[in-house]
């Protein structure tokens, strides 16, 4: 199992330390490319100064070198070096020179005029660069330049120690990766403990669940509680909702089927007690097997109801889809019911406005939901009053089927609520003993299977209107 904490935490660390070591990486090679190119700058500069210094005299070549402004040349620690060739003769070199045994400086050979920067190992023993020019001398003033003839090439090594440049550098490379280190350290701590206090409400959230119990209603609302926690706990609260509802349910459905069933045993109780008491009464005795018979069947009828129901909610309901003739399953179903509800062929208008009944559909589900809605339409509506069935397409190819009818109970928006729920009857008083209020949960649920839309309206004239909307190629 992994932590969402370490695995957010090792991600800002990478990510900002790649960030990091890119930037001080960059600042680092740019750093020492200036230092390079500034060093680079002051030979360059410093060369050219050295011959500027060597003029053509009337009486030979001068090298006017003013010691005291360059006291690097002259000393033998942190010194600086320089030498100066005629031909291939030393003309001049600095006192720094003169402390270590012969010692010489190197000289590149190149065209005139040109200099070239090159590593050097100096005779202290230091490491540095040194830059070597090729050069004619340049005419003094005083000098008539025609009766210069020829004027011997010169070189000029100069040589600098770049340890002190080096040890700046490596000064700065040592900072930067302390500060690098360092910000890697600091940024992982305080990742941490950002993380750690956004989620307090999170571990809040979670001693909440663990402290829940049967009798809770909601998880409170906790004052630091984040923008992303709280859909959590919202989700959490409806979830709790929705078991104290369906708890309830189920106390009311056992309840209900309690109340259901106890009747008919009363009544079987009662009729064997009257049979045993009075044995020669033939008044009792005369029904007796068809009255237990007729009871018998009634607790049938809801056992049978209750199986159904459970078997539709419980997700083993068998489907087996195939193309049906919506219209001829609804004229087969209006026969049927003929036994039942004998006015029904002259109750029930039906029309069909289908260019093509056709659809994919389970046979034995819309069966039992068709048959269900026509059976509780026909006996809750007021006597000898029309309903109406209707069959047609909707613009997206879906079938949509009509079942309306004059109700004989007025209803209010609770029995709307509660009229699709297990065993729930308008009328109060259940004078009906074979009406368990059962068939209609079980439409709900076969519809809910089959991906059907099921819906009631219902008008203050009491006409209330079940609608089945079966999707194109459901």
């Amino acid at each position: 199992m992994y932590s969402i904490k370490d695995r957010l935490v090792n991600a800002l660390t990478v990510l900002i330390g790649i960030i990091l070591l890119v930037v001080f990486l960059s600042l680092d090679f740019i750093l020492g490319a200036w230092v390079d190119l500034q060093f680079e700058d002051v030979l360059v500069e410093k060369s050219n100064y050295f011959k500027s210094l060597v003029e053509v005299e009337s009486d030979g070549i001068e090298f006017v070198y003013h010691k005291g402004f360059m006291p690097q040349f002259e000393r033998k620690e942190e010194a600086q070096y320089f030498q100066i060739w005629l031909g291939e003769s030393t003309f001049a070199k600095s006192q720094s020179l003169s402390y270590f045994d012969d010692v010489d400086l190197n000289y590149q050979d190149m065209p005139n005029h040109e200099s070239r920067i090159f590593d050097i190992k100096l005779p202290d023993g230091t490491m540095g660069k040194a830059i070597s020019s090729r050069f004619q001398p340049q005419l003094s003033s005083d000098v008539d330049p025609k009766g210069v003839t020829y004027i011997e090439t010169m070189y000029l090594t100069l040589a600098i120690s770049n340890q002190r440049v080096s040890n700046i550098l490596l000064m700065a490379d040592l900072s930067l990766i302390f500060v690098f280190i360092t910000a890697i350290f600091g940024i992982r701590m305080v990742v941490i403990k950002v993380v750690d206090r956004e989620l307090d409400s999170l571990y809040l959230l979670n001693k909440e669940i663990s402290e829940l119990d049967e009798n809770a209603k909601k998880i409170k609302q906790n004052p630091k509680e984040s923008k992303e926690i709280a859909p959590i706990r919202k989700e959490l609260n409806r979830y709790i909702e929705l078991n104290i509802q369906g708890m309830t349910n189920e106390k009311r459905l056992s309840s209900d089927i309690a109340h259901e069933l106890k009747t008919p045993i009363a009544e079987l109780i009662s009729l064997s007690e009257m049979n045993i008491r009075f044995p020669e009464d033939i008044r009792i005795s005369a029904t007796y097997k068809e009255d237990v018979l007729s009871i018998a069947n009634n607790m049938k009828t809801i056992v049978n109801q209750l199986m159904a129901l459970g078997q539709s909610a419980s997700g083993n309901y068998g489907i087996e889809k195939k193309d049906l003739d919506v219209r001829l399953l609804i004229e087969k179903i209006c026969a049927e019911l003929q036994f039942k509800h004998p006015m029904m062929g002259e109750r029930v208008a039906f029309s069909s406005s289908l260019a093509s009944p056709m659809s994919h559909v389970d046979y034995f589900s819309l069966e039992t939901v068709v048959k269900n809605l026509f059976d509780n339409a026909l006996f809750y509506s007021v006597k000898d009053s029309i309903v109406s069935a209707s069959i047609e397409e909707n613009g997206d190819g879906s079938i949509v089927i009509k079942i309306k009818n004059t109700s004989s109970y007025p209803l209010t928006q609770g029995d709307l609520n509660n009229i699709f729920k297990p065993l729930y009857q308008v009328d109060k008083s259940r004078t009906h003993t074979d009406r368990h209020g059962l068939g209609l949960a079980i439409v709900k649920n076969i519809a809910q299977l089959n991906g059907y839309d099921l819906s009631v309206d219902y008008q203050e004239n009491k006409e209330i209107t079940f609608t089945v909307v079966i999707p194109n190629k459901s």
